[in-house]
């Protein structure tokens, strides 16, 4: 086992992803499903919840358990891929210097996110692909969802985040994200019970100088006075009220859409 979580917290946590799974369809019979593993315990306990749910689902899907290498120093992937394998997944890893491409490539004043997060979908979609996966589960939490949502309108001008679901730009697979809508407290409450090593290591060469660090700043001022904030904009991104918004191109396919009507 990877994990014994504690009832209460297996409970409520199992709550948010049925929440998420069942009204976003991200289990259905014969899917194979490739859950990207970083070995922080958002990805491990992301292979746990989605093992209880496939015990407990009257459904059949198949499991398999990708790590991509970013040349992390001391990292223990090696011991926890051999753990994991041992559970009787289909487990492979590949090897990116994902470093040295990225300091040949951005200037030291430029952010590398972009760049880096395009290589890592591209091997991940290029395995899946190869090995028969038709879905990558990843380990974003709600956390990281409000971050997102909240960087792409501050820092891009954009209205946008980490949906549950999301066909990737090949057309061909299907990324999802059974943990979207469960807090990271809860997470680090239950990686606490793990039974294998984790590591919270940042594989960003630039540090924490980065906009998720600055965004993690100011979501936690928010919360210091307001316990609710976070709930709030996870509300917010499932309540969009198109009208009054900017995006002409919105309106206009509104307006279409009320004209066909």
């Amino acid at each position: 086992m990877i994990a014994q979580v504690p009832p209460h917290l297996q409970k409520k946590i199992s709550k948010t992803v049925a929440q998420c799974a069942i009204p976003w369809q991200l289990f259905e019979t014969g899917d194979r499903i490739l859950i990207a593993f970083s070995g922080g315990k958002d990805s491990l306990l992301l292979i746990h919840f989605i093992e209880s749910l496939r015990r407990v689902a009257p459904i059949h899907f198949d499991i398999g358990v990708f790590h991509l290498n970013q040349s992390a120093p001391d990292f223990p992937a090696s011991h926890v891929l051999t753990q994991i394998a041992s559970m009787g997944y289909h487990v492979w890893h590949e090897d990116l210097d994902t470093a040295s491409i990225l300091a040949q490539t951005v200037p030291e004043d430029e952010s590398p996110c972009g760049l880096c997060s395009r290589l890592r979908r591209g091997i991940l979609y290029t395995q899946a692909i190869k090995h028969g996966y038709n879905k990558i589960a990843l380990g974003h939490h709600r956390d990281d969802a409000i971050e997102t949502f909240l960087m792409n309108a501050l820092y891009s001008g954009q209205i946008k985040s980490m949906p549950p679901k999301l066909l990737a730009d090949n057309g061909i697979v299907t990324i999802i994200r059974p943990l979207i809508y469960t807090p990271e407290a809860w997470l680090i409450d239950a990686a606490q019970y793990l039974n294998v090593p984790i590591t919270e290591q940042t594989f960003c060469t630039r540090g924490h100088a980065g906009m998720r660090y600055e965004t993690k700043k100011l979501l936690a001022g928010l919360e210091a006075n307001n316990p609710k904030i976070k709930g709030n904009l996870l509300r917010a991104l499932h309540n969009v009220v198109p009208s009054h918004l900017f995006d002409i191109k919105l309106r206009s396919a509104l307006h279409h859409k009320d004209e066909a009507v």
